[in-house]
């Protein structure tokens, strides 16, 4: 099985607060295990890690200034690698081969939402582009991005994904 990893499953997964999180949580774990056993593959663009990256910054800044002053100078330590969702999840970079692909990709969708759908935004795009040409499963808890469902690829939430 192929997925691409929406940075929204990861972000919720540094969030107990988060709706969710839970869900989030076993889904990395279980990816973890089927990548591992050669039962999945995990893919992603690149704004996957930028965009975990910024929520960890602001996780600790956030816990910075909450906590007193002698615990907030450690806080504001970047965070463990073993603390990052991706840690131990082999994720696959997936980038464009040329502009050729993404405009390719651009008309595909624009022909196939036939105007009844909004455009997603450019970063809902980039995973829809990379699940399209990986031939691969969108796995997100991102609302917006759920309605892209079955336009150009599947697209589905953590909890339903069946990972072997």
């Amino acid at each position: 099985m192929r997925i691409v990893l929406d940075s929204s499953v990861a972000i919720a997964s540094m969030k107990p607060a988060e709706p969710g999180h839970a869900d989030a949580l076993a889904f990395l774990e279980r990816a973890r295990a089927a990548v591992a056993a050669g039962g999945a593959r995990v893919l992603a663009p690149a704004e996957l890690w930028l965009e975990v990256y910024v929520a960890e910054q602001r996780l600790a800044a956030s816990r910075a200034s909450r906590a007193p002053p002698a615990r907030a100078a450690a806080i504001r330590a970047p965070a463990a690698a073993s603390e990052s969702p991706l840690a131990g999840l082999a994720v696959e970079l997936v980038a464009p081969a040329d502009e050729g692909a993404i405009a390719e990709f651009l008309g595909l969708l624009t022909r196939r939402m036939r105007g009844c759908r909004p455009f997603a935004n450019a970063t809902d795009l980039v995973y829809l582009w990379a699940a399209h040409g990986a031939e691969a499963t969108v796995v997100t808890l991102d609302e917006g991005l759920l309605k892209y469902h079955g336009v150009v690829c599947d697209v589905t939430r953590p909890q339903h994904v069946r990972l072997g």
